[in-house]
């Protein structure tokens, strides 16, 4: 996997405010699956090839881009996969899920009741998909446990300023956990851990993350931003986002996906503004990628 570039972002707001922004675009890294997940895939991947196992189970939306990344991923490295969807069958007006099963993904839809039932119980995806536990390794929604949160890690390392805050965008929490970890192993730096939850009210994910890490969690890095930019929810846009993610692209060239990093830039340009950062701060953005979620919305916003 190539170290993706750090491109500074210049914009008014951060020449008004004092602060250098520069933006980590994971989004490079690949250009189907570029973005964090391929960081949460790369120790996952090893470890079912050190286990002789034939392929990769996991499970996510209709639209999830790690759906995608497990299918490209896994087709490389000679693994089968198989994807338990949440929602019905959505496969001939699906863009994501077309371009997984012709990188032979096989699925299986359930509902969402049903979906929920594997998240407590990992188990019921071998049930449901009529895998073999011996067989087959399971990686849950997301692509988020302990192999992830050290392949997220690695990113912290790559970044050779010295920089104040680190900014992420977040989901089922693993990237937010690896760059938590990152921090303390590999930051020489008092870095301070930003967090723009693309869920409403998940506040919750404080508690899984520091499940995730243990001794490694570190309440005093962290600030969580929940609710506050989520424009209606996790997948939920509105015509301002759009207009923000449009705008910002214009500037910098860089295009944003509008269920995660849109949001997280539009909160952090917004936090710049208000003056929450001393000038001469330096932040550090993730690009996490997913930018063929726009597949999702291009109907509807153009």
């Amino acid at each position: 996997m190539h170290q993706s570039p750090l491109q500074p972002i210049i914009l008014p707001q951060t020449e008004k405010a004092g602060v250098q922004l520069y933006l980590k675009r994971d989004d490079l890294i690949h250009p189907l699956y570029g973005g964090n997940k391929i960081r949460k895939l790369k120790y996952n991947v090893q470890q079912c090839l050190r286990e002789g196992k034939i392929g990769l189970l996991t499970c996510g939306g209709a639209y999830s881009n790690h759906i995608i990344a497990t299918a490209a991923y896994g087709k490389e490295h000679g693994l089968k996969t198989k994807a338990i969807i949440r929602g019905e069958e959505l496969l001939i007006d699906n863009p994501t899920l077309k371009d997984a099963a012709a990188l032979g993904m096989e699925f299986v839809f359930v509902s969402r009741e049903t979906y929920r039932s594997i998240r407590e119980q990992n188990a019921l995806a071998f049930d449901l998909s009529k895998s073999n536990y011996n067989e087959w390794y399971f990686i849950p929604e997301g692509g988020t446990n302990a192999f992830a949160v050290e392949g997220i890690a690695e990113l912290v390392a790559e970044i050779e300023i010295p920089f104040d805050y680190i900014a992420t965008p977040c989901g089922t929490g693993g990237t937010f956990a690896g760059l938590m970890k990152g921090i303390k192993v590999y930051s020489p730096w008092r870095t301070k851990l930003l967090v723009f939850s693309a869920l409403k009210n998940g506040n919750y994910i404080i508690d899984e993350v520091a499940e995730l890490l243990k001794a490694d969690f570190d309440r005093t890095t962290l600030e969580l931003f929940t609710s506050e930019y989520v424009f209606g929810g996790y997948g939920k846009v509105k015509p301002e986002l759009i207009a923000f993610v449009k705008s910002f692209e214009h500037q910098t060239g860089i295009l944003l996906d509008p269920i995660y990093n849109g949001k997280m830039m539009f909160g952090l340009l917004g936090k710049i503004e208000s003056g929450y950062f001393k000038k001469g701060s330096v932040i550090v953005a993730i690009h996490t990628g997913g930018i063929q979620a726009w597949r999702g919305f291009n109907n509807n916003f153009t």
